[in-house]
C-alpha cells in the first residue's frame, strides 16, 4: 500500500497529526492514453480542491515509487521523536507548491541551540519531496541563526540525504539515519565556532566564491570567444552581504565598517543569507522561489565541502 507509514505516523502527537494534514492527501499513478506504460505515467491526486479529480500533478517514468508526503515527513518526526529530540516549543511549517505537487517542511528545535561567538543557534530540520520529478526525497539538518534568521546549511554528508523515488528506495530505513545525522551537525558546531575565529581578507572571500558559488558553465566557444564563468551580479549581492556581515560582527555597526577583518563566518553567513532570504529574486521568478531556494542550499552545502573552502579553513 502507498502509506505503508501510516500506522506508524499514528504514535505522533495531536497536534503534529493535525499541521501534517495539508499533505495528507491520496494520489494515484495511471496510464497516459495513447502513450506505453513503460515510456511515461502520470500521478495524479484523487481530492477535488478547485480542480478536477485526475488532474495530473506530474508525469514519471516506469521505475517512479511513489514516496508520500505524509510518509516522508511524518516519518522523518517520528524518527526524531523515538530518537530523543526535545520538541518543547518546536515550530513546524509545512508549504506545498504547485497543488500539491511539490512540498517543503522546515522544524525548528529551540531546545537544541549552541552559541557561536555572539550569535544563538538552534537544530533545524529541512525536508522536500515531490511528485513531478522536480525534486528528490531530501532532507538535512543544520542551524538557524537567530540573528539574521539564515538556515545554515551542514556541509556533513550524514546531515543530507536525497534519494529519487524508485523501487529500491525505502524512505522509512532514509528516516532512521536522522539519530546519525544529530550527532554530525552537532559536531559541526565546533567548526562554526573555528570559522568565527578565522580570518580572512576581501580579496580571499572573493576568489572563493569565483571558484564555487558564482562559477558557471560555458562552451569552449563560448570561452574562445572572452566570455566569463563567473556570475558578476551573484558575485557583487554576495560581497556586499559579506561586507554587512563583517560591519555587524568585526565593525562598528551602523556606524560602518572602518578597518574590520572579515572571518570566515562571516562568508558563511554571506552565503546563507543569500540562499534564505532571496533578496534578489526578480518578479519573473518569485513564483518559484521553492526551487530557487533549494539550488542555493546545495551550491552552499558544494562550497562548504570545495578545495577553496577547506584552504580557508586552513590558513
Amino acid at each position: 500500500p502507498l502509506t505503508y507509514l501510516a500506522q506508524e505516523i499514528k504514535m505522533l502527537n495531536t497536534k503534529l497529526e493535525e499541521e501534517l494534514s495539508e499533505i495528507d492527501f491520496k494520489i494515484d499513478i495511471r496510464d497516459i492514453q495513447g502513450i506505453p506504460s513503460d515510456m511515461g505515467r502520470k500521478v495524479v491526486r484523487l481530492d477535488n480542491l478547485g480542480r478536477q479529480e485526475g488532474d495530473p500533478l506530474g508525469i514519471v517514468g516506469s521505475r517512479y515509487k511513489p514516496i508520500l508526503h505524509k510518509d516522508a515527513f511524518g516519518g522523518a518526526l517520528l524518527a526524531m521523536q523515538t530518537g530523543g529530540l526535545d520538541f518543547t516549543d518546536y515550530q513546524l511549517d509545512i508549504k506545498t507548491y504547485e497543488n500539491g505537487a511539490m512540498a517543503k517542511m522546515e522544524l525548528l528545535l529551540p531546545a537544541h541551540k549552541a552559541k557561536i561567538g555572539q550569535h544563538d543557534l538552534s537544530v533545524k530540520f529541512v525536508a522536500r519531496n515531490s511528485y513531478n520529478a522536480r525534486w528528490k526525497f531530501q532532507s538535512f539538518f543544520g542551524w538557524m541563526n537567530h540573528v539574521c534568521f539564515n538556515t545554515l546549511v551542514s556541509g556533513q554528508k550524514l546531515a543530507y540525504s536525497a534519494n529519487r523515488h524508485t523501487t529500491h528506495f525505502d524512505v522509512k530505513t532514509s528516516n532512521m539515519k536522522i539519530q546519525n545525522a544529530v550527532s554530525a551537525i552537532t559536531d559541526e558546531t565546533k567548526r562554526f565556532q573555528h570559522w568565527w575565529d578565522k580570518p580572512v581578507n576581501d580579496e580571499q572571500v572573493a576568489e572563493m566564491f569565483k571558484k564555487t558559488i558564482v562559477k558557471g558553465t560555458i562552451t569552449d566557444a563560448q570561452a574562445n570567444s572572452g566570455f566569463s564563468d563567473i556570475n558578476k551580479k551573484q558575485l557583487y549581492i554576495l560581497m556586499g552581504l559579506y561586507d554587512q556581515e563583517v560591519k555587524q560582527i568585526h565593525g562598528m555597526g551602523d556606524y560602518g565598517r572602518k578597518s574590520a577583518k572579515g572571518s570566515l563566518w562571516c562568508a558563511y553567513q554571506s552565503a546563507t543569507a543569500w540562499s534564505t532570504h532571496l533578496g534578489d529574486v526578480t518578479s519573473k521568478t518569485v513564483d518559484k522561489k521553492h526551487i530557487v531556494q533549494q539550488k542555493r542550499q546545495s551550491k552552499i552545502r558544494d562550497m562548504i565541502n570545495s578545495k577553496s573552502w577547506k584552504q580557508l579553513e586552513e590558513v
